[in-house]
């Protein structure tokens, strides 16, 4: 989630500055960057068992965190794509379209979330597996709306070899805001790993856990409307959708 700050503000500035283009090229750039950070966030989520257990986690704490984790790797590559989306599309007060397919997905996603768990009994991997399909199935939406939208007809010509250009000079940029990013969040799953090693640590992060989702979800909220604040007349109910969306995904 950091570092498409990056992408956010060169889209800013490039619609500012009536580039309208550029808009595109920074889109598929900052996908680019993320994919490729995506391919290191797999890497370490494929050893999360061995890693938590390193961290003094039990073997029944590891392995469930390890399933849950595993049906996530698909959404790290939804998440590469839909952040640079959202971007795009705020640079150009374009907010209510995502809102929309957020809200239609969070109906998609109740559905599966009830067949995987409860009907086929996946268990958390099915969590995590129905996780990652909602946010395909939102970045697939947005992306289609990008391609045939004519309010996406001067910031969108289409894929470009100029996106592979200065990819690290976008890498700088992008790098320094996620660890701004990291810097404040990373404190909830610190406090998570402490709350592992108690002396009933299932007991502490069922607790913890409900604590933390209850805040988040209250938080997304206010999130989304500053996100959206671009866009006065699109702003309330998009932003309300789109947090609501992604809140109930989570405790689901």
């Amino acid at each position: 989630m950091g570092m498409e700050s990056a992408v956010e503000t060169l889209c800013g500035q490039a619609y500012g500055a009536q580039k309208y283009e550029m808009l595109g090229i920074y889109f598929q750039r900052s996908t680019i960057i993320l994919s490729i950070t995506g391919i290191f966030i797999t890497l370490i989520s494929i050893f999360t068992k061995p890693i938590l257990k390193l961290l003094g986690q039990s073997n029944e704490i590891a392995s469930a965190a390890a399933l849950f984790v595993h049906g996530l790797i698909p959404q790290i590559y939804a998440f590469a794509i839909n952040f640079p989306i959202q971007k795009f599309l705020q640079a150009q007060s374009i907010v209510l379209p995502s809102a929309l397919i957020s809200g239609a997905t969070f109906v998609v996603h109740l559905v599966l979330t009830w067949v995987f768990l409860y009907k086929v009994g996946l268990g958390l991997l099915g969590a995590g597996l129905v996780l990652s399909l909602s946010w395909w199935i939102i970045v697939v939406g947005q992306f289609i709306y990008i391609v045939r939208s004519p309010r996406c007809k001067h910031t969108w010509s289409g894929f470009s070899f100029q996106a592979f250009s200065g990819l690290m000079e976008f890498f700088k940029l992008s790098a320094a805001s996620a660890v701004m990013i990291c810097l404040e969040s990373w404190y909830y799953q610190i406090i998570l790993l402490v709350a592992g090693l108690l002396h009933d640590p299932k007991l502490a992060l069922d607790s913890l856990s409900i604590c933390l989702l209850i805040a988040g979800s209250v938080m997304v909220i206010p999130t989304g409307f500053n996100a959206a604040a671009s866009d006065p007349v699109e702003t309330a109910a998009s932003a309300f959708v789109a947090g609501l969306f992604d809140a109930v995904c989570w405790s689901c």
